[in-house]
Formats: structure tokens, C-alpha cells, sequence
């Protein structure tokens, strides 16, 4: 039994050839010393005027600044009805869906209130604490408003010191009742009927005795002010609220375990209540993917409670302090071997006849004779990485599967060379370590590779070169420490950077990209968004986290191997409902689902789309690039189901029009329902270079596939 979450890689600054700096945009509003979140939904509070969302789930939150009307932090919550389907709202499917995102349904304000400063004084992986107050007033003396905000939280509390609470709503106030005292007398329950005709609880803790009415039809006060109140806004109205309210998350930490022998593993939210409530417990709501693993402890727990997401389905409430999940089938059994879940196909080494050796051989030598070093040396870690990955794959291949020494000893060298290059810092635009944010980002502008200065996309840009050390490493383990450790010392800071698991890493954040609510990595880094963080490549997503598979096996290090494999079997459960849809896909909308993949999946819609172009002759890029790179994990992913679906209805009938390396990378992701049809068209007489993407090889594609058992007769 593996324990996850446990000691860091390393509490030791980062390696002295990167260039400490300053960022060039300062969190705005933060008190927090401590490694910043990035690439979460609470990022947004900290970036320009703080006043883009943010979505804890299944609320909608954010600081409202807006003229002369009331200050404060508004909340909304979206219903699937409320979707809207563009640019042709009767087209099916839609190309994009979003949820209308700045109703002000609700503010939590108070009297007075006209410029707030918003303080934000607890920044982790799933959860954050605002501190809200008057910005005219002398701050020693005036009151305060503190909201901790955590996914998945049951109520959107405010918690008022020394002040005059007030409750705004833009959309108006039909009705409003006092119910009386619940939770063991210990809190007052209000009901609120808005003129939407939806229906919430309001309940009102530690200060009882200050009574709430409505003022005019867009305010609820009270009379006097209170030196601390608790008040608490839910959708709806249910036993379930009174019995939870009180209580409230202020921290939600991650702990897990992993049995590698039975190839099985568990994970918990684990969330830090404050305040009391007759259940004794909080209310905490679960996605789709984390109710399928639940554990019979936490699924006894339903509360019955039930609240749309914006772009992932129906939540359920459960009264826990506790969301723990269960997983079967870890993939411990996929590593550097081909592999497949295709219906009679398998690995196995005499699959590789003379003849189709002879074949890898031709292809390998071809990619061999390329400027390896010259291919490598880019301005950007994306291409970089892809470039490493491929000829990393292609040394691979001749060692093990051709065992050609000669081969190998012509290819291995150079990725070695172009490796070390990056590692010891030398590549054309340089790492630096952000002192600001803590973390290891391009010396380039903004704009230039993806983002990747402003934490954009770095699972994906780090996992190519992760992914190639460890193919290089599978072949020569004590190149590792060569040179002072020098490309153990990279590789490792560059998984300190994206997938550090710990959250006593002074010098990173825990898992800046890995969203252990939402089931799967946001790429977005610091630039504001409307729409919340987004991804884009399911599959560079995926890859990023097979990458540290392979490479805690090279290290021997099975807490790296343990957290990769639970990641990656969460992935398979997530990714599956909201962004690569099977026909009968129960979370996204029917008049989107049509279309196979999301394209850009973000917390408050899903554009069929990529941020670069669509295709040359159809939608190949939007499928594509939830394809790259294939490796063995994709079959894992990528069911010969879905991908027979897709490749049907969306992909078989542009495939032979397609004049670039899109074709190749479509043709191998064949092999993951029909690979004799793939090997065919890899292993044809008339083959041409130009249809096979860059980053990919000819060589990987045809061992792949002749590995399973394509070539067989």
C-alpha cells in the first residue's frame, strides 16, 4: 500500500542555472506568502481588478465593482435551461454552448458599502478565503466580511464582523418569510422567492437574535449592526439545509492510498469545517465522474439534493465532511509496451517478425538521418518537448524492439545532447523560477510559446520532455546523474512545477494543473477569462500524467507511479463525460453532444473549436488535438467504442482529403478500434512523409501497431 500526498520531491530552491525573477504581473489583492494557484478557479480573484468569476461549484462567484450601485461579492447559479446554444441556436450540434454568467442573483454587501477592497488571505489547490471591506473606512476599526469559498461547497456563506449585513438581489424579491429557528435553535431560516420564481434558503447563524427583513424588493437589512453573524444562501429549499447549516469549509486537503498489487486506489476531499450544525457534518455537492466511485460510506450520505453545473452535468449534494472515492483497474499494467483494450489484440514481442523488423529498421534509419540536434534547438518548450519525444520514442524502438546497437548508438547520443541542452538551461529561450507565483516559466514574452510566461499549458509543454527523459532513461538509467544530476535535477523540477504533490513544497504549488475536483487539468494560467480556466487537449492532458508513470518507474519512486495511475484512472472516468462523448454521454447537453469531442472545455461553456483554426478540410484539428501524441496510455482513454463512434460520424469521411501530418496522427488513433487498417496504411509501399505530424514518427507508429498484433495474417 502506497500513501499518496506524503513528502515532497523537494524542499530545496530550485536548481541555481535558472534566473531567479520577479513576474511581471503581481497576484492583485493577495496576503498569501505561499506558492500561488495559477491554473484553478480561484486564480481569477487574483488577476487584474479582481472582478472575473470564478466557479467553486455549483455556485458562481465574483467581486462586484460595478459604479454607483451596491459593492460586495455576487453569486449566481445557472440552470440547464438557461443554456445558450451558438451562433445558430437552432443548429444541431451547436458549435458552442455557454451558461449567461454575471446574473446577479444575490450580493453579500453592507450598509455603506460603495468601494470595497477584496483581500485574499488563503490561496490553495481547493479552496480560498476573501476578506471584503469598506475601503473609505480607517481598516483598523471597521468591520469586515470573510467568505472561505471550496469546490463543492453546500452554501455560499458570509461571515460579518462588526458589521451592518446586507443581502442584494438585481433580479428582485417576490417574497421573502422568516421561518424560524432550525439547526438545534442555533440558526434562523429564511425563504426568499426571487421574481424568477426560484426559490432559496437563507439561514442566519451565531448572531440570532439580529432579525433580517426586506427593506425595498431589491434588499434584505437588518436593524442594527452585529458583531458576528453567519449568513448562509442556498438554492432551494430542503431538510438537508437545516440540519447542515452552521457549518462551513475554510480548507479542503487531499490524502489517498494506492494498492499496486491489486491494482487499486482511493483519494478524499477531505474538508475542514468550521461552525457547528445538528448533522454535525457540512454539506458538500459532487460531480458526475466522482459520484460513479464513491464510497459506500460518503453514497449513504446523500442528501437527495440535486444542482446543475455549468458544463458537467448534475451535482448531488451529500451531508460529509468527507468526499471519498474509490477506483478499480489502475493502469499499472500499461508502461512502455504497446498496449491496447482492443476485442483480440494484445502485446507480445513475436509479434515483431524479421520482415516487420526489417520495416521499424527502414522507417527508424529514415528519421534517424534527420538534424536531430537542429530540430530539437527551438524557441519553445511545446515544439521542443514534441521534437525530444519523437526521436526519445525512435531510440526507444531500436534498442528494444530492433536491438540494432548500431542504430541506437547513431540516434541515442544525440537525443542525450539535445536533452542536456534544456536541462542545463542553454536551449534559445531560457527557464527562469518566478519568485512571484513560484514557479518555472519560459524567459519569453506573454504571447510567445502558448502562454507558457503567464502558466499556460505547462503539463503539456513539460510533459513531452518528462515523457522523453524517461524513454531515454528506460534505456540508460545512470545518464540520470551524469553530470551532477544535471537532467535528474530538470526533470524533477519540471514535475515539481506541474504535478507536485505535496503541499509543503515552499518553491511550488500542489498540482498546478491537476484539478483533483474536477477530474482532469485546466491549461489556463494568469490571463483573465470570463468563461473560468479551460483545456484543451484532453489528450496532452493525459499524456502529461502517463509521463510521470514512466518516469517514477525509472526512478523506482512508486508514490510518483501511484499518484500518476490513480490520475490517470480518474481521467479515464472524468474525460469520458465531458470531453470525449459516447452517443448515450448523459452530461452534456443533447444538442451539443453530437459533435464527439468538446474542442475547448471551460467552467462555464464548451466551444467545438481550438484556439488556432479548425482544419484544412474539415474539423480535423478540433479532433486531433484530443488525439496527440498516441502512445500506449491512449487506448486506455480512448475506448475502441468512442473511437469507432467518432472516426463514423466524424472523421472517416475527411480522412483521405487531409494533405498533412493530421492525416498520419488520425490514421494511428484508427488503430485504437481497427489497427490491421492503420497498419496498412503505415506500412504501404507509396509512403509519404509529409501526411505524418512533425512531432510523431513513423517508427513509433509501426512498432505500435505490429506490437498489438496489427500485422498479423
Amino acid at each position: 500500500m502506497v500513501s499518496l500526498f506524503g513528502e515532497p520531491i523537494s524542499r530545496e530552491a530550485p536548481p541555481q542555472l535558472y534566473p531567479c525573477v520577479q513576474h511581471q504581473q503581481p497576484p492583485a489583492g493577495c496576503a498569501v506568502r505561499a506558492p500561488l494557484q495559477t491554473n484553478n478557479t480561484f486564480n481569477n480573484l487574483l488577476l487584474t481588478d479582481q472582478t472575473f468569476p470564478v466557479w467553486p461549484l455549483p455556485y458562481l462567484l465574483w467581486v462586484a465593482r460595478d459604479g454607483d450601485s451596491d459593492h460586495g461579492i455576487a453569486l449566481n447559479h445557472t440552470q440547464n435551461n438557461q443554456i445558450v446554444f451558438g451562433p445558430d441556436p437552432a443548429q444541431n450540434p451547436a458549435q458552442f454552448y455557454f451558461n449567461p454568467p454575471k446574473i446577479r442573483l444575490f450580493l453579500f454587501t453592507a450598509r455603506g458599502w460603495t468601494d470595497i477592497n477584496v483581500q485574499i488571505v488563503k490561496n490553495t489547490k481547493l479552496a480560498s478565503t476573501l476578506e471584503v471591506t469598506e475601503s473609505s473606512r480607517d481598516q483598523r476599526a471597521c468591520g469586515r466580511l470573510v467568505m472561505p469559498l471550496a469546490y463543492g461547497m453546500g452554501f455560499v456563506t458570509g461571515i460579518y464582523t462588526n458589521e451592518w449585513p446586507v443581502i442584494h438581489s438585481a433580479v428582485g424579491i417576490q417574497e421573502f418569510r422568516r421561518v424560524g429557528q432550525v439547526n438545534n435553535g442555533c440558526s434562523v431560516k429564511y425563504i426568499i422567492k426571487l421574481f424568477d420564481q426560484n426559490v432559496w434558503s437563507l439561514y442566519v447563524s451565531e448572531d440570532t437574535l439580529t432579525e433580517f427583513f426586506l427593506s425595498d424588493p431589491n434588499h434584505i437589512a437588518t436593524e442594527k449592526p452585529s458583531a458576528k453573524c453567519i449568513v448562509q444562501l442556498a438554492k432551494g429549499e430542503s431538510s438537508a439545509y437545516d440540519i447542515c447549516c452552521g457549518t462551513y469549509p475554510v480548507e479542503v486537503s487531499l490524502s489517498g492510498n494506492v494498492n499496486k498489487e491489486q491494482k487499486r486506489g482511493s483519494y478524499a476531499l477531505n474538508y475542514a469545517m468550521e461552525g457547528l450544525s445538528q448533522s454535525g457534518s457540512g454539506l458538500v455537492f459532487a460531480l458526475p465522474h466522482m459520484q460513479a466511485d464513491l464510497s459506500p460510506e460518503v453514497r449513504a450520505k446523500d442528501s437527495g439534493l440535486v444542482l446543475d453545473s455549468p458544463t458537467k452535468g448534475v451535482m448531488k449534494g451529500y451531508i460529509t465532511n468527507l468526499l471519498g472515492m474509490n477506483l478499480e483497474n489502475l493502469p499499472f499494467d500499461i508502461g512502455f509496451e504497446p498496449w491496447t483494450c482492443v476485442d483480440g489484440y494484445g502485446y507480445n514481442g513475436a509479434n515483431y517478425t524479421e520482415e516487420i523488423k526489417g520495416l521499424i529498421a527502414q522507417a527508424a534509419a529514415d528519421e534517424a538521418s534527420q538534424d536531430i540536434l537542429g530540430m530539437c534547438d527551438l524557441d519553445s518548450m511545446y515544439f521542443g518537448g514534441k521534437m525530444l519525444d519523437k526521436f526519445a520514442y525512435i531510440a526507444h524502438v531500436t534498442h528494444f524492439t530492433l536491438r540494432d546497437s548500431a542504430l541506437t548508438q547513431q540516434v541515442l547520443p544525440l537525443v542525450k545532447s539535445a536533452i542536456e541542452k534544456y536541462a542545463s538551461n542553454h536551449q534559445k529561450k531560457p527557464l527562469v523560477y518566478d519568485e512571484t507565483w513560484k514557479g518555472l516559466i519560459s524567459s519569453g514574452k506573454p504571447e510567445e510559446d502558448f502562454g507558457n510566461s503567464n502558466y499556460n499549458d505547462h503539463h503539456f509543454h513539460y510533459g513531452y520532455h518528462v515523457h522523453a527523459i524517461a524513454l531515454i532513461a528506460s534505456i540508460d538509467p545512470r545518464w540520470l546523474d551524469e553530470n551532477k544530476g544535471l537532467v535528474r535535477n530538470y526533470v524533477l523540477t519540471l514535475v515539481r512545477d506541474y504535478a507536485n504533490h505535496s503541499d509543503q513544497d515552499p518553491y511550488f504549488p500542489q498540482f498546478r494543473n491537476f484539478d483533483w475536483f474536477h477530474g482532469h487539468s485546466f491549461a489556463h494560467g494568469i490571463f483573465p477569462s470570463g468563461d473560468g480556466k479551460n483545456e484543451e487537449s484532453s489528450s496532452e492532458d493525459y499524456h502529461s500524467i502517463y509521463a510521470l508513470r514512466l518516469l517514477g518507474k525509472v526512478l523506482g519512486d512508486e508514490e510518483m507511479e501511484a499518484h500518476a495511475c490513480l490520475m490517470l484512472a480518474i481521467m479515464k472516468n472524468s474525460l469520458s463525460r465531458y470531453m470525449l462523448y459516447l452517443n448515450d454521454n448523459q452530461e452534456q447537453p443533447a444538442q451539443f453532444r453530437g459533435n464527439k469531442v468538446s474542442g475547448i472545455l471551460f467552467e462555464n461553456k464548451v466551444d467545438y473549436a481550438t484556439f488556432f483554426c479548425r482544419g484544412t478540410v474539415g474539423n480535423e484539428f478540433i479532433h486531433g488535438i484530443h488525439m496527440i501524441p498516441l502512445t500506449p496510455i491512449s487506448s486506455y482513454i480512448r475506448t475502441p467504442k468512442f473511437v469507432w463512434e467518432e472516426w463514423q460520424e466524424k472523421l472517416a469521411a475527411i480522412v483521405d482529403r487531409i494533405p498533412d501530418g493530421w492525416a498520419g496522427l488520425l490514421r494511428l488513433n484508427q488503430g485504437l478500434f481497427d489497427p490491421k487498417s492503420a497498419w496498412k496504411w503505415f506500412a504501404r509501399d507509396d509512403w509519404n512523409p509529409a501526411l505524418i505530424d512533425g512531432g510523431m514518427s513513423r517508427t513509433w507508429a509501426l512498432t505500435y501497431l505490429a506490437g498489438i498484433g496489427a500485422a498479423r495474417d
